[in-house]
């Protein structure tokens, strides 16, 4: 890392209403060759890596075992126009070594209103929904079948408590916390990256790699499953008595037992019960339970089909064989109206539009893809999805939350521009000689400093180009798996990744043991590593926002940042742990991944607002660039609206 003093002079700067700038020349940015590529294993890569998580690992396979690849392309809209703003807090990093963070407490009306602002927005990275999640493979793996019983969920509680507490080593020792991170999240990307490749390439079938490819393009589809979907072992029936609704969805498991819900309405009362003996189902509904249970039990042992759409006044059933795990053939196709019931043995004999309708359901497997503007515009409402779940997908699909704003801050951290100036934040055992400047550093506008500018634009470009292909791929590759192998499955709370490493198992029963402990490792490994970061991210934000903006801290040497960042991270370790205790995983999970919906729309904003008023206007970024963060804004922020007035 450059010594600072070597390249500063005595000018100040101002800098909106914190103390100026010091300056300095910009250092070069690295030459073409092999170590330009080298030193892009970078912020890219540390956030990949914690991109690759609970939403490319929970909520990505939840999402398309129930709904297809035909949501995919809210994913590749989220990562593209989270690229638009990463670039934007990047920028920053680099004209003065600052986080897009502590830019933003340089503007008015002050540091004390933004810091009050930004608490906000970090309620739901508190939650650790890392830990809690990774807890459930490893649950999986020590009792040898999925987490079910009271006693199973008292095992995931307390590994997700040990896994919390493991998370916090790496963050203390090494020589700086964003060195150790780079190594962490480098050795997680080749390894789960590569089992999924692995698993895509030699299990994953023509039609599955085909749907996600054409998922991520598919813009404006939106699936509709039905309200009957039994498929060998997963089911979602449903029934009527009087006014009262019963729908029971979940999987029969390899040892005869059967996971799932059942969930009762009402009127505008819904309430929602376990399936499996034991778990306190109310007495009169044991039998409506066994009834339902008793209908989709004989589809269990076979691949076989049957779907049922209730289309305005007609009732739609077909059913028949699943050839290959995903072409299926109808055998008889029934049309109801009115109480009159029509047999057709082909699907040429259907009548249209059912035919049409009955060939999309086929098609993809379950499902029908239509057009959500096409379906508000028909029927006046959205689409009937689990819009929570669909929303926490878009939301942690690539990074999501305050996590993007942190590119600055590792960019910083990286010594990328101005950050080779200003230091980095140390561990607390080695890296003894390393410190954080209170202030950033810029560079006076010459022509020498200009073409610099110009090569770093192009260096964090070349870095985002590579943090989107990984998250792409992220995404892509354990949605693969999903769809492969727990295809219309309901997937009941937090177990995804353990049904993913279930069904591996029951396809390739003699080599059962090894997949099921390989995807197993694999969920744990995306997921426990996230929470290292998580935890590293809201200890650095509030570091660097105390540290720059704190009076009585600048008589501080540059290493004692230490102090700061430690008693911080101890402060989300006391309530980390309180609300782990509390919250079950997957809650835990949904009410973070949407809440941060909220604060990536407005950091995105709020990071233009701040590259407009203090950058110089060389400097500035160019008018499709702006118009990308504007709409990364109001997208985010949009959903956020459109999903409170759908609840």
């Amino acid at each position: 890392m450059t010594n600072p003093a070597s390249t500063t002079d005595n000018t100040t700067i101002a800098a909106g209403v914190l103390a100026p700038w010091e300056t300095g020349d910009l250092p070069a940015p690295p030459r073409p060759g092999w170590r330009l590529w080298v030193g892009l294993l970078g912020p890219g890569v540390v956030l990949a890596g914690t991109s690759i998580g609970t939403g490319e690992w929970l909520f990505g396979p939840a999402v398309s075992a129930q709904y297809g690849a035909a949501l995919f392309w809210l994913a590749l809209t989220s990562i593209l126009l989270q690229g638009f703003c990463n670039l934007m807090f990047m920028r920053y990093a680099v004209y003065c070594g600052e986080p897009i963070i502590v830019g933003i407490l340089r503007t008015r009306p002050g540091p004390t209103f933004w810091m009050i602002f930004f608490a906000i927005l970090e309620l739901p990275g508190l939650l650790p929904y890392n830990a809690s999640n990774a807890a459930v493979p490893l649950a999986a793996a020590v009792i040898g079948h999925l987490p079910q019983t009271a006693g199973d969920q008292l095992l995931v509680k307390a590994l997700g408590i040990a896994t919390f507490l493991l998370a916090f080593l790496p963050l203390i020792f090494g020589g700086t916390v964003y060195r150790m991170l780079e190594k962490i999240m480098t050795a997680k990307l080749v390894v789960v990256l590569g089992y999924l490749s692995v698993i895509a390439v030699t299990m994953v079938s023509a039609p599955v790699v085909w749907d996600v490819l054409t998922g991520f393009v598919r813009f404006g589809t939106v699936p509709l499953r039905p309200d009957t979907l039994i498929v060998g072992r997963h089911f979602t029936v449903t029934d009527f008595e009087g006014t009262t609704r019963y729908m029971a969805k979940g999987t029969w498991e390899r040892d005869g037992n059967v996971s799932g819900d059942l969930l009762v309405t009402r009127g505008s009362t819904a309430t929602k019960h376990g399936l499996r003996d034991g778990s306190k189902l109310p007495a009169e509904l044991v039998p409506v339970r066994d009834r339902l249970l008793k209908f989709v039990r004989p589809f269990a042992d076979y691949p076989i089909f049957y779907l049922e759409v209730a289309d305005r006044d007609h009732t739609l059933i077909a059913q028949g064989t699943v050839v290959e795990n995903h072409y299926w053939e109808a055998e008889n196709f029934i049309i109801v109206h009115d109480g009159n019931r029509q047999d057709y043995g082909w699907l040429d004999d259907v009548p249209e539009p059912f035919r049409a309708k009955f060939k999309n359901y086929l098609d993809h497997e379950g499902l029908a893809y239509v057009s959500l503007v096409g379906y508000v515009r028909e029927n006046g409402r959205a689409p009937p999805l689990d819009w929570a779940v669909v929303v926490a997908f878009i939301a942690i699909a690539g990074a999501g939350g305050l996590t993007n704003s942190m590119f600055s801050n590792y960019a910083r951290d990286k010594g990328w521009g101005m950050g080779a100036h200003v230091g980095a934040i140390p561990s607390a055992f080695g890296g003894v000689t390393i410190g954080l400047s209170h202030t950033g550093r810029v560079f006076p506008i010459d022509e020498a400093n200009r073409s610099r500018w110009r090569g770093w634009m192009r260096h964090i470009f070349r870095d985002q180009l590579l943090w989107m292909a990984a998250s792409v791929v992220g995404m892509a590759l354990p949605c693969m798996m999903s769809l492969e192998f727990i295809r219309n499955a309901t997937v009941t709370e937090h177990r995804v990744a353990a049904m993913s490493a279930e069904g591996i198992a029951s396809r390739f029963p003699a080599q059962a043991g090894l997949f099921w402990f390989l995807t197993l490792f694999c969920g744990f490994l995306v997921l426990a590593p996230g929470q290292v970061s998580v935890g590293d991210q809201i200890a650095r934000r509030w570091t660097d926002m105390i540290w720059t903006a704190g009076k009585r801290l600048k008589r501080l040497s540059r290493g004692d940042v230490r102090t700061v960042y430690y008693g911080i991270l101890a402060g989300y370790g006391v309530i980390g742990l309180v609300i782990l205790t509390l919250l079950p995983p997957v809650k835990i999970a949904t009410i973070s991944s949407v809440l941060q919906n909220i604060a990536l729309g407005s950091s995105s904003l709020l990071s233009l607002y701040v590259n407009r008023r203090l950058l110089p206007k060389e400097l500035q970024p160019g008018w499709f660039h702006q118009l990308g963060v504007i709409l990364c804004g109001v997208f985010f922020l949009g959903i956020s609206a459109a999903l409170l007035l759908l609840l």
